[in-house]
């Protein structure tokens, strides 16, 4: 599945929570310390979201519930629990309604900052599209039904899966210390964005599509496009990447 397709279907998604009529709206703020080494938390309902790694010792969050209808958006819930060595966010949707044809919106977009050394330890995304800048914690664990999902600059171990859209992983620049990537997409594209002169050892296989890498020729067994090979002297980056029905591009970043 192509970006166009994969932004096609998050729209048709789109369409279906937010029916055409005035949409409301209700800004949700807080913050909280949390210790550099901490972790966090998140499982989200339709919509998006965005975290941040910074340099600052406290989470802030901010979130905007959307609906068409007062009592959907007052039905959409936010619990926070959040204590000093982890903060864990849980999202409740609306009721299903009992007609087919009656309201069903209900969204929520969150813009999150942490410490950039925090460790994720669950992000959950149904559908729609989530974004991770900046973290250098002990690990990134994502993961996301349909949709986008972007890893940019993000020097940690990383366990990212996507059920159907588009995965990319983003760096800017290279660095030594070492880290692993495992990218999975089940149905949708992956993209991986590397900076020339990068070291890292490379495995990548599309059972169902296209292996190609600026680094290194591919190659086929049966309907299996795969590379596997080390990039660069000594390296300490490990990228896995896999799509059960899609393409996989390892690209150089071109300034």
């Amino acid at each position: 599945m192509n970006k166009i397709l994969a932004l096609a279907l998050v729209s048709a998604f789109m369409a279906s929570w937010l029916p055409a009529g005035e949409v409301l709206e209700d800004v949700v703020e807080k913050s909280f310390p949390l210790d550099p080494s901490g972790t966090f938390s998140l499982r989200a309902i339709d919509g998006i979201v965005e975290i941040f790694g910074t340099d600052s010792r406290e989470v802030t969050i901010s979130a905007t519930k959307k609906a068409f209808s007062p009592e959907r958006l007052n039905a959409i819930a936010i619990r926070i629990d959040a204590r000093p060595d982890a903060i864990n966010i849980e999202t409740t949707s609306p009721p299903e309604p009992r007609h087919h044809f009656m309201d069903r919106s209900g969204t929520v977009e969150y813009s999150i900052n942490l410490p950039q050394t925090a460790r994720i330890a669950r992000v959950e995304l149904p559908h729609g599209e989530l974004v991770i800048k900046g973290m250098r914690g002990s690990s990134i664990t994502a993961n996301l039904g349909t949709g986008e999902l972007v890893t940019q600059n993000c020097f940690c171990d990383q366990t990212i899966h996507v059920k159907q859209g588009t995965l990319n992983v983003f760096f800017d620049w290279s660095e030594t210390r070492p880290f692993s990537i495992d990218a999975a997409i089940a149905d949708g594209n992956a993209l991986a964005r590397i900076p020339p002169g990068a070291s890292f050892q490379l495995h990548a296989v599309a059972k169902e599509g296209k292996v190609w890498s600026d680094f290194a020729q591919s190659r086929k067994q049966s309907d299996v496009s795969e590379i596997n090979e080390v990039i660069g002297d000594a390296p300490a980056t490990k990228l896995n990447f896999r799509a059960d029905d899609g393409n996989i591009h390892i690209s150089e970043v071109i300034w």
